[in-house]
């Protein structure tokens, strides 16, 4: 599967423990930044398919998905704790020489299995 690198926003203006969200290429995806160092996941928990932004929960190197908790790792995306559910997707990103984050999804589409649903209610 091939990848190539989509801008989706400046480096500075993303703050420390905050959640970015952003359709790029049609993926979903979420730019984090924790201890100062920036990662980017799909925004879908491989638990119940939720959206982990915009409330989820970055702390000590991890996001915890607003639906049931799960935790997952930000540096492999692996889950933490006694559960084991599949770990998240991650995603290649670079800072640019005018600061812009660009990250690398696939250039396929995404399919179900990747994409985020809207709980109802």
């Amino acid at each position: 599967m091939s990848h190539s690198f989509h801008r989706v926003i400046k480096a500075a203006d993303i703050a420390e423990r905050s959640l970015q969200a952003f359709i790029v290429n049609r993926w979903p995806v979420l730019v984090v930044r924790d201890e100062g160092r920036l990662h980017a996941l799909i925004n879908r928990c491989t638990h119940q398919a939720a959206s982990l932004a915009p409330d989820g929960r970055v702390r000590r190197g991890a996001i915890m998905c607003p639906l049931h908790g799960a935790r997952f790792k930000l540096e492999d995306g692996s889950c933490m704790g006694a559960v084991d559910y599949k770990p998240l997707m991650r995603f290649d990103l670079r800072e640019d020489a005018e600061g812009w984050i660009e990250v690398a999804v696939p250039d396929e589409a995404p399919r179900p299995e990747h994409l985020p649903v809207t709980p109802l209610g």
